[in-house]
């Protein structure tokens, strides 16, 4: 429900928002994804926690400099996603670790 309003109120200020958050869901789905894949643990919540917050950054970065008018609802919708998307939704859950 915050996630719909954010994205509505976002859009009202600036046409363009749907696709910063989209594209964020997708690049940090597709790093996700790519650390779900390192078999030692220390190393893939190390690697999700980088690429987590560099991603973070980068788009809040975009948002800030190209939509400076939904900036502040970009920021509170990159936080959601963060604290809502947990890497662990991306591993294979028939995998054996040893």
């Amino acid at each position: 429900m915050i996630s719909i309003s954010l994205v509505i109120m976002g859009t009202t200020q600036q046409p363009f928002f749907i696709l910063l958050p989209m594209g964020y869901l997708l690049a940090i789905g597709a790093a996700y994804k790519l650390g779900s894949r390192i078999e030692d643990y220390a190393v893939n919540a190390a690697y999700n926690w980088s690429a987590k917050w560099m991603l973070f950054i980068g788009f809040l970065y975009l948002s800030g400099k190209h939509m400076n008018s939904a900036f502040v609802f970009a920021m509170f919708l990159y936080i959601l996603i963060n604290t809502t998307l947990s890497p662990t939704f991306f591993f294979s859950k028939d995998r054996v670790n040893t």
